[in-house]
């Protein structure tokens, strides 16, 4: 059973004072300021060396994430199943927000998770176990400003021990050889978004592109919490979640099919991969996103942090959402006949 609404509570206020010390030294103020994805004010030097690489950049890591990608059976008939999968991630998602941790660590949380669930070597019983680990590990990996252990024994109420803890990290590193470079849908992501809004020659409409970044992101995380959409390319899955956004929230200055062309130009995938990718996303994401139970995602996106897009998910774009994937779905299975 996983448990962390009690043991939330007692040290709220430690993280809560921590978050505050890492909001003032990053913004100068307590209050978050997120441009994430965004091209913002002028370049800087730094931004336009990266500009010059970006492409050898992104190409490296279009052909690096192929290595990490799982077989359609990953999950099968191993000690776990995509049901208990599903609620640990879930409940990480929770953790993950507590803690303030990192978009990316949550990312490659998940990432390790599914790599040790590959390899069979964690019991049931162990599973809990398991993700506080695989947290632990990638908070350290990305994050700057690390929970103590203690609070990681507190998140499951003494439920595993700090003994226990560092030894299932130990267990993981060397399962996994130290490797933790594979790269999340939000680098992809961002890429998307810095790429549509540096548009000189058709402005675009940033503060209504914010709400699609964001939009974009919680398709993402939506799409972490369902086993299948491990199977599917992290940069398949961002640009699944840009072109479903930016076919349901017009913004003035892109064209969704030109953006859905180049987009997919970006990271040399063919129009079926895309598509591929759009039909699984999209009825993941309806499933998700409305399920009564594990609904910490619809809950974090709530929040004024993530540009509250949550209420922008209403029952009508959500129906729209899920008829973009039945018809793609549709669409392939008549392509499929006529072959």
């Amino acid at each position: 059973m996983l448990r962390a609404t009690t043991s939330i509570r007692k040290i709220t206020k430690n993280l809560e004072k921590r978050s505050s010390v890492k909001n003032q030294h990053e913004n100068g103020s307590s209050t978050p300021v997120n441009t994430e994805g965004l091209a913002v004010g002028p370049r800087t030097k730094l931004e336009e060396e990266f500009n010059c690489m970006a492409e050898d950049i992104y190409n490296y890591l279009v052909h690096h994430e192929k290595k990490y990608v799982l077989d359609d059976s990953f999950i099968n008939g191993g000690n776990v199943n995509s049901k208990m999968r599903r609620i640990l991630v879930d409940w990480l998602v929770q953790v993950h927000l507590r803690f303030h941790l990192t978009p990316e660590t949550l990312h490659l949380t998940i990432f390790v998770l599914d790599r040790i669930i590959v390899k069979n070597i964690v019991s049931k019983a162990e599973f809990q176990l398991l993700g506080v680990a695989a947290l632990f590990v990638a908070s350290k990996f990305e994050d700057i400003y690390l929970p103590d252990i203690l609070e990681y024994e507190l998140i499951t109420e003494n439920t595993f021990s700090k003994k226990q803890i560092l030894a299932m990290e130990q267990t993981i590193l060397n399962a996994l050889n130290f490797d933790l470079s594979c790269p999340s849908s939000l680098v992809f992501l961002r890429y998307i978004s810095k790429t549509l809004t540096e548009n000189d020659v058709n402005p675009i409409d940033k503060e209504t592109f914010y709400y699609v970044h964001n939009i974009s992101k919680c398709l993402g995380e939506l799409a972490l919490l369902d086993s299948v959409m491990s199977t599917v390319p992290r940069s398949h899955v961002a640009s699944a979640s840009m072109i479903i956004t930016l076919n349901i929230i017009s913004v003035d200055g892109i064209n969704p099919k030109t953006a859905a062309s180049m987009i997919r130009k970006q990271f040399g995938a063919s129009k079926q991969d895309i598509y591929d990718a759009i039909s699984l996303l999209a009825q993941v994401a309806y499933k998700n996103f409305r399920h009564q139970k594990l609904c910490a995602i619809r809950e974090k996106y709530q929040s004024s942090k993530f540009g509250r897009v949550s209420y922008l998910m209403t029952d009508e774009i959500l129906e729209k959402i899920h008829r973009m994937g039945r018809n793609l779905e549709a669409s392939e299975a008549e392509t499929s006949e006529m072959e």
